[in-house]
């Protein structure tokens, strides 16, 4: 299975576009964590690395989400929601997490035992540890041994790394060592109840449980609690993902959730918009209540999706000009609840 998802020539070259803009500082900023663009693995590096080097995330909040903060009981199980928490809490896993203060947030909370987060850009992760010191965040960093595996078993098995881990390469038969870039590298930041990967999101879900434990757990790899997260936390991870993978998306999120568990969704709605073309662009991608269901409940892991409230994100002038001027006249923040089969 391809590890890097690609998308037509037409949506790359305005995605380069987009980079090159001075306007995109403010492309979500009313989002905690920046859009990913699911694009071939170099372009999406380099787009978001070039945004992340500019002097504002327009993205980032310095607060925790207040969805977050009003609805974190559900989230890790209370409420009446069934997650069968195992005795030494809950474990939760955050997509295109940025920087966000969420993390903190949950990692804080007495429930929960373990936040694994995921994003591209490793400044991300660094930054997060510089501001976050508590957690004693240090980094890991692998080769991708399923790329290896192409190379074959001889090759795999002579498989070098660098002291610094900084190059991932492998010795060829006749002893001569060579980096290649097709192999993948992801690393993770492990810390006192905290993981944050640097790498793919699609790749990372693509892995085989076993193999993507290593990434989560520096200690007890094999242990089976480490597969499944109890609770997944979706802040407009979604709505920056393109349209054409938010059903690979959906479906993958059910490979690690933990029967019974939780996800906390939330996406955004342009709900009216000079034009057509305003309504479909992105990121971020708008996601309404219709699409949202159209989307879970289809899957044969999921028992019920509840919209829990929608929230107009335009109640400022500052909101209402920034927004008018892609095109958008409202825009809504819908918050829901999808609650995972006992058994599926």
């Amino acid at each position: 299975r391809p590890a890097v998802r690609t998308h037509n020539q037409k949506f790359a070259t305005k995605m380069t576009a987009i980079a090159n803009s001075e306007s995109t500082s403010d492309l979500a900023q009313s989002h905690s964590r920046p859009p990913q663009l699911l694009t071939p693995l170099d372009d999406v590096h380099q787009f978001w690395s070039k945004r992340w080097e500019g002097p504002k995330l327009g993205w980032h909040l310095h607060d925790v989400n207040p969805h977050l903060l009003k609805y974190t009981d559900i989230l890790i199980g209370r409420n009446g929601s069934q997650i069968d928490a195992a005795k030494d809490g809950i474990r939760i896993f955050v997509p295109l997490c940025g920087k966000s203060v969420d993390l903190a947030s949950l990692a804080s909370h007495s429930e929960v035992s373990h936040v694994v987060g995921i994003d591209i850009v490793r400044n991300a992760a660094e930054e997060f540890a510089n501001e976050h010191p508590q957690f004693s965040l240090e980094e890991v960093k692998f080769c991708d041994e399923n790329l290896v595996d192409s190379f074959g078993s001889d090759s795999k098995e002579k498989m070098t790394k660098s002291e610094d881990g900084e190059n991932c390469g492998f010795e060829s038969h006749d002893g001569r060592n060579s980096n290649n870039k097709s192999i993948s590298q992801m690393s993770t930041f492990y810390g006192n109840r905290i993981s944050i990967v640097n790498g793919d999101l699609f790749q990372f879900l693509a892995m085989e449980r076993q193999e993507r434990t290593k990434y989560i757990s520096k200690y007890d790899a094999d242990e089976q609690k480490h597969h499944l997260f109890d609770a997944i936390y979706d802040r407009a991870s979604i709505v920056a993902i393109d349209p054409s993978l938010h059903l690979e998306y959906v479906t993958s999120m059910g490979k690690i959730i933990r029967p019974g568990g939780i996800m906390l969704l939330i996406t955004i709605e342009k709900r009216r918009t000079l034009n057509e073309e305003a309504k479909t662009d992105g990121p971020p991608f708008s996601i309404d209540e219709s699409q949202v269901r159209a989307l879970y409940e289809s899957q044969p892991w999921v028992e019920y999706v509840t919209l829990l409230e929608e929230v107009d994100d335009l109640i400022t002038e500052e909101a209402k000009e920034r927004w008018q001027k892609k095109g958008v006249l409202e825009l809504y923040d819908l918050v829901f609840v999808i609650k995972a089969k006992d058994v599926f």
